[in-house]
């Protein structure tokens, strides 16, 4: 039997710092989704306790926005995964390809990271070769150890890409990886999809072999504020005036950093946003950001936008849920962040204080637990159940590796189709992905390899409200639009 080498080092930074267990209804984010994230570039060698600044807001202060989606929301076109044996040219039963995986088992961060890419990758390839494989060839899955260390990262992959076959494609999860990969995946014509979402690992140059699982950070930033002007007149805080000046509080590192590029700002400040200079919070669960929230408010910010994930919304948002209490801040300021910030990891950090999440925003490109409707999510469902693994361990990194599986099986099965098994080959899988364009990942999100593309652009605004039940739940606002383009100029 031949094999041919995958690599995919998987490593989503699934938080789990305050797990707290919920009920069997997936609709609320009762129970810990610690989220797939980024590997910061400095990280705390302990993982103490999250300090959230204490508060006495009630969830009431910071009311739920109702506002109409658009009448014809542009959701993502993506193709089936139910079966990844469908409109195959031929079957190579008896072969089989290796899934590579790589993520902290060990190391400071392995106290605070879940295990839910694992469970979740794990569900997909049990599913897809119980399925029949990809056109008859079965998946393989191998973990090793990076303590998502970016030198651990790139010593995985110049190991996996020494192999003999050579790997097809590389799977991260950290703006770190996407950086220190982005050009020598183009010299070894190896595909690189990460969840690493930076602007300049995708589009310098053009035509790299970098692609991210969500739209790039600058993006989403350039996105939520257009979403904001065009919906001003229903979701103005009355303390606020006619201009929207946005305030963003970011780790201090190359993901905190990434929504505000020079292209953010100027798509921004064309239409009449200002956006204050970056204020940069600790990579640490015991920052206190007082100070940088103080600024941001002083200088006119009647927007607040997190770009950290985990412990760091967190602390923005008890810090100024206590600002608030004070009087130091006022009680209808809107707050909202990038897509990994909006994840039931805070919900569980804020704990018995959750429902002070109540109200904040986050850009949403992927379905959710509650979409019990969406085919992908009832696949999912089904095969968690049958698991056995406890409510607690439904999370993002369940479903984006889930879905990884499956846009990783979709493009092989077209790069079969092209040429073959014996053709298999990292610029195969590339040509095959560009020739698909759009990419269903288990009908949970899509990927967008077309043309120059690297990055999806469309995305839902969701928004934390308490649920009847009392429980924070992520509740639609704006279904799936497509974002600003922020790309970066080629060099």
């Amino acid at each position: 039997m031949k094999k041919i080498s995958l690599v995919s080092l998987l490593l989503i930074m699934i938080l789990a710092l305050a797990a707290c267990g919920g009920g069997a209804a997936p609709a609320a984010t009762e129970v810990p989704a610690p989220a797939p994230t980024e590997a910061p570039a400095e990280e705390p060698t302990e993982a103490p306790p999250t300090e959230v600044p204490p508060t006495e807001v009630p969830a009431t202060e910071v009311p739920p926005t109702e506002v109409p989606p658009t009448e014809e929301p542009a959701a993502p076109e993506v193709i089936s995964g139910e079966s990844t044996n469908d409109d195959c040219v031929a079957m190579y039963e008896g072969e089989s390809v290796h899934v590579h995986q790589a993520a902290g088992l060990t190391g400071p961060l392995a106290q605070i990271l879940g295990d839910g890419f694992i469970n979740g990758s794990k569900a997909a390839v049990d599913r897809i070769n119980a399925d029949g494989g990809v056109c008859g060839v079965m998946l393989e899955i191998h973990l090793e150890d990076s303590q998502y260390a970016p030198e651990q990262e790139l010593a995985i992959y110049e190991r996996f890409a020494a192999e003999d076959p050579a790997p097809l494609f590389h799977l991260s999860y950290g703006s770190g990886a996407a950086i220190v990969l982005k050009d020598r995946v183009i010299e070894d014509k190896i595909p690189h999809i990460t969840a690493g979402l930076d602007a300049n690992s995708f589009y310098i140059p053009r035509d790299g072999y970098t692609f991210g699982t969500g739209p790039i950070y600058s993006d989403q930033l350039a996105g939520f504020g257009a979403w904001l002007q065009d919906n001003w007149a229903d979701v103005k805080p009355e303390s606020a005036g006619d201009d929207i000046v946005i305030g963003v509080i970011g780790w201090a590192n190359a993901f905190g950093q990434g929504a505000t590029t020079d292209q953010a700002i100027e798509y921004l400040e064309g239409r009449g946003i200002t956006v204050l200079p970056l204020e940069q919070q600790e990579v640490s669960p015991t920052a206190d950001v007082t100070g940088q929230m103080q600024n941001l408010l002083v200088s006119g910010a009647n927007v607040i936008w997190s770009q950290s994930l985990s412990f760091g919304p967190a602390q923005v948002i008890g810090t100024l849920r206590g600002m608030q209490a004070a009087g130091a801040a006022p009680a209808d300021i809107i707050i909202g962040g990038v897509n990994w910030s909006m994840n039931t990891d805070v919900v569980n950090i804020l704990g018995e204080k959750a429902a002070i999440m109540n109200g904040y925003y986050g850009v949403f490109p992927n379905y959710w637990w509650n979409d019990t409707d969406n085919e992908g999510v009832q696949r999912v469902m089904e095969d968690f159940t049958a698991s056995g693994l406890p409510d607690a361990k439904k999370d993002v990194g369940y479903l984006l590796s889930y879905g990884q599986m499956y846009a990783i099986a979709n493009i092989l099965r077209q790069t079969l189709n092209d040429v073959g098994f014996e053709g298999l080959s990292g610029e195969a899988f590339f040509n095959a992905m560009q020739e698909m364009g759009t990419i269903d990942a288990g009908g949970l999100m899509s990927l967008n390899a077309m043309g120059e593309d690297r990055a999806p652009r469309q995305a839902q605004i969701r928004q934390a409200q308490v649920n009847a039940d009392g429980k924070i739940e992520f509740v639609v606002i704006e279904d799936f639009f497509e974002l600003p383009d922020t790309r970066p100029p080629a060099e």
